[in-house]
């Protein structure tokens, strides 16, 4: 999110509500979920049988503002020792995502691996990095975080609109503004962005287990953020209950902490809201496992709407560094080679139509639009887009 200029301040004592999954061993988040008194739910899961198990579909994860640097290199030695925290190595730090890639994925914007993927800017601020995400161009337009809704439809509003319900695509985000990118029309699709704004309330609440999840997240701090923001554990603990009952053919997860704690100046905080996030990629994947053909078919998509300054706290049009983030992505169409070599310099734009080519949807043709990631895509999806 944007930069916060005066409300910025010491962090203070946090309570152990507000600090959540941050002190949570990576891997341990979807027993936590279970088990916290705060976000449990005794209620079993219901899955759809679904006629399509072999079709394919997405899930695109977002980590707000998260560094490049600290994904591939590791936490900064020098902030650390400010902070008076450890210097985990970037294994270390993520090990679900690093296990992902090496595994059976493959990453763009490492060090050393060819050109840059960068948001375009160029004010390097979340709305306009999310617009460019969902739609697949530059987000002319949109140059802060007050922007209107996008004129031309989202990649998202082309699965809800090719679906037999709105529940086919879900939007389900920590921070309220989300929808202001994701779709020309919230009705078109199931939302549920920040603590209380909700589209299409009867999809989400048809499984007990989710509206009691909703419930508890519309009454629950804002902190690290301000406003309607929710905190990640419970915005996770929703989308992963919806991914599993539900089974969407495009999910989109917004994670918001990692950009709060960093305008916050606690690089503590931001490194323990990484660790969190892993620790949700992992219960990710193993809902996925749980799905059988249908998560044998779902691609995952990891990435960011923009990096930080050098001082990690700002980022925005007088940081140009903040522009370059990274992506990972696993999955049904992509080739696993793990770090990835960028063959050309890439763009958030260029997310939306690989999306689009592991959907098999209609290309965008007009000269705005980014190109699909050749470099990660298996020759199948590869032959689908040609």
């Amino acid at each position: 999110m944007a930069a916060r200029g005066a409300r910025l301040g010491s962090l203070g004592l946090l309570t152990l509500l507000s600090v959540g999954m941050s002190c949570i061993p990576p891997g341990e988040v979807d027993r936590a979920l279970r088990a916290s008194p705060v976000l449990a739910t005794e209620i079993p899961l219901e899955r759809p049988v679904r006629a399509d198990q072999g079709e394919g579909a997405v899930v695109l994860v977002v980590l707000d503002g998260a560094r490049w640097q600290d994904v591939f290199v590791g936490a900064d030695p020098q902030l650390a020792a400010e902070a008076r925290t450890a210097a985990p190595t970037a294994r270390e730090l993520m090990p679900h995502l690093h296990a992902l890639i090496a595994d059976r994925g493959a990453a763009l914007g490492a060090p050393g691996h060819g050109p840059p993927i960068s948001a375009s800017g160029p004010n390097y601020v979340s709305l306009p990095g999310y617009r460019e995400i969902f739609q697949g161009r530059r987000a002319t337009g949109c140059a802060d975080n007050d922007c209107g809704p996008p004129r031309d439809a989202t990649v998202v509003d082309e699965v809800a609109d090719r679906g037999d319900a709105p529940g086919d695509a879900a939007v389900i985000a920590s921070w309220e503004r989300i929808e202001r990118a994701a779709t020309v029309d919230p009705s078109r699709l199931v939302l549920s962005a920040g603590r209380s704004r909700v589209s299409h309330a009867e999809a989400l609440g048809d499984d007990e287990g989710t509206r009691e999840l909703l419930d508890r997240g519309a009454h629950a701090d804002p902190f690290p953020g301000y406003g309607d923001f929710r905190p990640d554990r419970m915005t996770a603990s929703i989308a992963l209950r919806y991914l599993e009952t539900r089974q969407p053919r495009l999910l989109f997860l917004g994670l918001g902490e990692p950009d709060e704690y960093a305008h916050r100046g606690d690089y503590a905080g931001y490194l323990g809201s990484l660790r969190a996030s892993d620790s949700i990629v992992g219960d990710l994947l193993a809902v996925l496992d749980r799905m059988g053909d249908r998560g044998r078919h779902t691609t995952v998509l990891i990435t960011a709407d923009h990096g930080r300054g050098r001082d990690y706290r700002f980022h925005g049009r007088d940081f140009p560094e903040s522009a370059r983030v990274w992506l990972v992505a696993a999955g049904a169409g992509i080739e696993a080679r793990g770090l990835a070599q960028s063959l050309a310099p890439h763009r958030l734009a260029d997310v939306a139509p690989t999306v689009r080519a592991l959907l098999d949807l209609p290309p965008d043709i007009s000269p705005l639009s980014g190109r699909p990631l050749e470099e990660l895509l298996a020759p199948p999806a590869l032959t689908a887009m040609q």
